[in-house]
């Protein structure tokens, strides 16, 4: 029996080849979207994962109440790691964790070396596989640990134990002997270092903190084996904030936080929690593939079920038959829902195929993100892949099943059965299709204005015309200077400690009863210039004015709004309670955050160049790239041992534009695929609607109706369903684009109602080019052969 249906299956699909095609195409097609979403889901669940020790793993986080809000801070006072090692026999381990910004160099070549200083106790609490050397090497100062991408990268080789290579820390050289290689942490891990040593030379490097500084702060991880006793822990832990509290008056904090490292990555994603720490993926880079792959599985679904049910009908004299024969409805619902099932799972078999090209065009949209297929190591997929193939089978073939075995045999074989044209579950099908269209296509072109919108928009500075190099001391800046201010394509150089979308600190600063936070960058001469800040109200800072160092500020409008100031010039403010600055200037708001979360307010203060860091370069736009390639040089001969580390400071954008041009493709992919079957869904209903009123367009056409007439009779329901869904498709898209958009953004350009128009537009003109020939065939025919037939 089970061959004889196998051989029906064949056969129908044999004489049904362009449908099958095209719904096992596009089947296979959704099935991949939905591979790829259930390896980025996976990708976001398994974060972490690999560490065998992560359920006892906690970090030490600092909990903030300031203005009657709370914030969690994902990092501890620096002293508090050895408070805990000699205070809290509970702990098993305890690590402190900070970044070094040093380079390697091995023999003439020069090299990154995302260096991190790390405890020991690193590699017995998180898991890391050794391929040469010992994780003790850890314990010695002078030694240094590699991944065996780094050491390759070096030495070519990953035997590389003993070897030494320098460690360039601005203009201080340090000899290290690698103690050990280990496998580079895979992509789903916070840890994406390629080197560490040990934490004590952290202040070696940066004389000016101290291990007994309670002041300056780092990352900080416990293991505590027995659960039953962190919140003996946490409570032991509130007895040093008081030691924070005493130096921090600006930092003062609530209380500390044993964090579980495990969901921590999340976590941290989900509620921007400050860390240094490689995130997990955003909720909505989580949620929205599996959205998208839901609804092109669902349109697929409900082509599928529209082609079954359009060669159905031409089986109405076979279903007939067989019932005659003996065959009980069971049997044809089985077979109809076998023959689903089994185009369903060639449409599987293609889905995989397809899907290893689509991971390859996701892990190419997002660099940071490598997404790997993994299939008969990994049973809960080789479930998911069962769970898609009933899924698909039931939802697709279940109505035809049992709405056309349900069928009298003697109707059918009277010819008294008519089947075809549509009906309103048919149309529901239809109009959900074109709905989900229609939201791709409103994604795809909304993302795309927003791409425009934010590539223009005012950042409140000429973010595309500066580049930041970064030097030791102001020795180093006069030098870098004077050696590029040769290029005449140079409009202006700056010096500063910190800059916009570079570096700087957050304080508390009062104005009478009022205590607000507010960014703070210190900067030199010719900032505001170089940076093409818009002073709206007052003046700029004095060169080697000494009144203006001590007690002058500029602020942005946002500062000066928010303590409700009308007239800011000569206001006074208190900062860390006892220093009085006054407000010389206003600036025009800095997006400080970019695009991706609300501004702060930002104050200016005025230093000498004997704190210079920041070299600030500004240039004609189309001059930059140009202009960076002679730094480069520069940097070179003036300072060779180390990497030219000059950057865009518009990286901020570029990202956000980066965003919003995957997200256009992704959607644009969803919407093409959409449009296609949907296309192919109106157009079998549109065949079934022709085939039923044949004898109705004849005697039209004998009575003298027109080919418009003609047409309009075919087509209407067709519109009012493109209605529908154009309508339902626009209100599903008001939300749904809103969401996604303020989830990635603050600052967005919200759709328009351009957009919808030009989406539905879109939709129409497509779904008449899918069936315009079809229909254009039925008005003209001739209705002697029509009549003739009947």
């Amino acid at each position: 029996m089970i061959q004889n249906f196998l051989r029906i299956t064949i056969r129908n699909m044999m004489k049904n080849k362009l449908f099958i095609f095209i719904n096992v195409f596009g089947m296979g097609i959704a099935i991949a979207c939905c591979i790829v979403a259930y390896f980025n889901w996976e990708f976001d669940a398994r974060f972490n994962t690999h560490h065998v020790n992560a359920p006892t793993i906690y970090r030490v986080s600092s909990i903030r109440e300031f203005e009657k809000q709370t914030t969690l801070y994902g990092h501890a006072p620096i002293p508090l790691g050895a408070a805990i090692r000699q205070n809290i026999p509970d702990v098993k381990h305890v690590m402190r964790l900070w970044w070094s910004y040093s380079d390697f160099k091995v023999e003439d070549n020069i090299f990154r070396a995302g260096l991190a200083y790390a405890d020991p106790d690193i590699f017995d609490m998180f898991t890391f596989e050794f391929i040469n050397g010992s994780p003790a090497a850890l314990k010695d100062k002078s030694k240094v640990v590699l991944s065996d991408e780094m050491a390759i990268k070096l030495f070519g080789s990953t035997d590389v134990v003993g070897k030494m290579l320098t460690q360039v820390d601005g203009a201080i050289l340090k000899e290290k002997e690698v103690g050990g290689v280990f496998k580079k942490q895979p992509a789903g891990s916070s840890f994406a270092e390629d080197s560490y040593t040990h934490f004590d030379n952290f202040f070696d490097d940066v004389k000016e903190v101290t291990e007994n500084d309670w002041k300056n702060r780092d990352m900080l991880f416990v293991q505590i084996d027995d659960a039953s006793r962190v919140p003996v822990v946490q409570k032991q832990l509130q007895t040093f904030v008081e030691n924070n509290n005493k130096v921090r008056e600006d930092f003062v904090i609530k209380e500390f936080l044993l964090d579980p490292f495990v969901g921590m990555a999340q976590r941290d994603e989900n509620m921007d929690t400050w860390s240094r720490l490689h995130p997990s993926s955003p909720k909505a880079a989580v949620i929205s593939p599996i959205v998208m792959a839901v609804l092109i599985l669902l349109i697929a679904c409900f082509n599928m079920t529209n082609t079954a049910i359009a060669i159905s009908s031409r089986r109405l004299k076979e279903i007939g038959i067989r019932k005659v024969m003996g065959s009980v409805r069971v049997q044809l619902i089985v077979q109809f829902i076998g023959e689903t099932m089994f185009i369903c799972f060639v449409a599987l078999i293609v889905g995989l195929f397809l899907g290893e090209v689509l991971l390859l065009s996701w892990n190419a949209l997002w660099t940071e993100m490598k997404l790997t297929s993994h299939y008969l190591d990994n049973p809960s997929f080789l479930i998911f892949l069962v769970a898609v193939l009933f899924f698909t089978g039931l939802v697709a073939g279940s109505y035809p099943a049992f709405y056309i075995s349900n069928f009298e045999p003697v109707s059918i074989l009277k010819g008294q059965m008519k089947f075809g044209g549509t009906n309103y579950f048919t149309r529901t099908l239809l109009a959900l299709q074109y709905a989900i269209s229609l939201t791709a296509i409103i994604f795809a072109i909304a993302f795309y204005a927003n791409s425009r919108y934010q590539s223009n928009f005012d950042l409140g500075f000429n973010e595309k015309s500066v580049i930041i190099a970064y030097v030791s001391n102001q020795g180093e800046f006069d030098t870098y200077r004077n050696a590029i201010q040769q290029n005449k394509d140079i409009v202006s150089v700056a010096g500063s400690k910190h800059s916009i979308f570079s570096s700087g600190y957050n304080d508390p600063i009062k104005y009478e009863s009022k205590q607000m936070e507010t960014d703070i960058i210190e900067v030199g001469d010719g900032y505001l210039n170089t940076m093409s800040m818009h002073l709206v109200e007052g003046r700029d800072f004095i060169k080697d004015s000494e009144s203006d160092k001590k007690e002058s500020i500029i602020v942005t409008e946002k500062l000066a709004k928010d303590f409700g100031w009308d007239k800011p010039l000569g206001k006074e403010i208190l900062w860390m309670d006892t220093v009085k600055l006054y407000v010389i200037g206003v600036v025009k708001d800095i997006y400080t955050n970019g695009l991706w979360d609300k501004m702060d307010p930002l104050m200016l203060r005025y230093i000498g160049p004997e704190q210079y860091t920041h070299v600030i370069v500004s240039g004609p736009m189309d001059k930059m790239v140009s202009i960076n390639k002679a730094m480069e040089a520069q940097w070179k001969q003036v300072f060779p041992n180390r990497i030219y580390n000059g950057r865009f400071i518009d990286e901020m954008t570029v990202e956000a534009r980066q965003v919003n041009d995957n997200i256009v493709k992704m959607f644009a992919f969803l919407g093409i695929v959409a449009l296609m079957l949907s296309g192919t869904g109106l157009y079998t209903l549109v065949s079934l609607n022709i085939i039923k009123k044949m004898k109705e367009i004849g005697i039209r056409k004998v009575l003298g109706a027109s080919v418009s007439n003609i047409t309009r009779i075919i087509n209407t329901e067709f519109v009012i369903i493109l209605v529908i869904a154009s309508a339902l498709g626009s209100w599903l898209s008001y939300y749904a684009v809103d969401w996604l958009m303020d989830s990635i953004w603050d600052y967005y350009l919200p759709m328009s109602g351009v957009t919808v128009a030009v989406s539905v537009f879109i939709l129409f003109f497509i779904s008449a080019a899918a069936i315009g020939y079809k229909v254009l065939g039925a008005a003209t025919m001739n209705p002697v052969n029509t009549l003739r037939v009947e």
